[in-house]
């Protein structure tokens, strides 16, 4: 303990440099969490239908891979 003590003034003078890096690290990481939310929207968000042997299908839900069968009738680009 009392070798910790020791190392005190050194610790407290340090950590004024290292309060000024948290503030660039904090922003990074909201930046960061922004960005892979607009990517996980771009990936989630896409066209829920899916053309598949000429008949339309719908996806039940945002989350899912399951498809519904919606229409009779489609034309898939090529």
């Amino acid at each position: 303990m009392k070798d910790l003590l020791k190392y005190l003034p050194q610790i407290l003078e340090f950590l004024p440099k290292l309060g000024g890096s948290f503030k660039y690290i904090i922003i990074l990481a909201i930046v960061g969490v922004i960005g892979y939310g607009v990517y996980l929207i771009a990936i989630n968000y896409k066209d829920p239908y899916m053309c598949v042997e000429n008949e339309l299908y719908q996806r039940v839900s945002i989350d899912s891979k399951v498809y519904i069968f919606k229409g009779g009738y489609c034309v898939q680009g090529k």
